[in-house]
């Protein structure tokens, strides 16, 4: 067995859609950013990582029927 220690990068690609009024658009950002980073802390061998938002769109009304 090798003892020599690994380093692994994951990247992914998340789109989280909010539905509703509870949290406003220049919020979600910040929302989500904290809801990952708590998720993430103390785990066991995790270094570090990073979140980056690329864009935030509002979209009036329920194009994705959530709704109905």
């Amino acid at each position: 067995m090798n003892d020599e220690r690994t380093t692994k990068r994951v990247v992914i690609a998340l789109t989280a859609t909010f539905h509703g009024d509870y949290i406003d658009a220049d919020s979600v950002t910040a929302e989500l950013e904290g809801w990952i980073d708590s998720g993430l802390d103390d785990r066991d061998d995790l270094r570090g990582w990073s979140v980056v938002p690329v864009s935030v769109v509002e979209i009036q009304g329920d194009p994705d029927g959530y709704d109905s």
